[in-house]
């Protein structure tokens, strides 16, 4: 499941080794045909009998490999799967996935684009993106800055609203899925507060909610 938050935390980045000077890695991939599963020294190689028609495994499989190496310090990282129809390789852009474009400036936070809830017609809206809020002047999103989430759905009639959620909890907030949990929730429809229409009114929700906290809520 990909959401908002998932576009931008859980994921790990290749180290380079200690003094490099380089920050980025020549990434390349492959895709290797017809590889057979391991079996132990002198024992048959196992029959694929699925009795599923639409079954996609095989006695044998194709494996993509993805290769980050850096000519500079020496560090490298091999990554292998098992390539499917669901680990498929995708060619795509920054507009589709939201990670990678600049933030938007509003209400005093900064609003992260990211991969949207509802997929469906999503580069025809005319917002096609959740988003993940964090304060200003924060540079990367990370569970310690992140104070709010925007994502996109459907009210009564149809129309697009907002689900907000802000003011991240140290102990396990009642609100929100994954790794950073929050105090407060506006469905968007007007349970939480008032409806949530456009981008604007539902950051405007989460500014006052981190106002009206006692102490600074994901500060960076």
């Amino acid at each position: 499941m990909i959401t908002g938050l998932s576009s931008y935390l859980g994921w790990e980045e290749p180290q380079h080794k200690k003094g490099c000077k380089r920050s980025g890695w020549d990434v390349h991939y492959r895709t290797e045909d017809h590889q057979y599963r391991s079996t132990g020294y002198g024992e048959e190689q196992p029959q694929h009998k699925c009795a599923d028609e639409d079954c996609d495994h095989g006695t044998g499989f194709s494996r993509l490999i993805v290769r980050h190496v850096c000519k500079g310090c020496g560090a490298a990282l091999v990554i292998s799967a098992e390539k499917t129809p669901e680990t498929r390789v995708e060619e795509t852009s920054t507009r589709v996935l939201g990670y990678g474009l600049p933030p938007r400036q509003v209400a005093g936070l900064l609003l992260w684009p990211a991969h949207p809830w509802l997929r469906i017609g999503m580069l025809d809206a005319e917002e096609p993106h959740d988003f993940v809020v964090t304060r200003l002047k924060v540079r990367e999103v990370t569970p310690e800055t992140v104070v709010g989430q925007l994502t996109l759905g459907r009210g009564k009639l149809n129309g697009l609203v907002w689900t907000a959620l802000a003011v991240p909890s140290a102990d396990g907030g009642r609100y929100g899925l994954g790794q950073v949990r929050f105090v407060h929730a506006n469905d968007g429809r007007g349970g939480g507060g008032k409806p949530l229409r456009t981008v604007n009114a539902a950051a405007r929700w989460i500014a006052a909610r981190l106002a009206e906290q006692p102490e600074t809520a994901g500060a960076a």
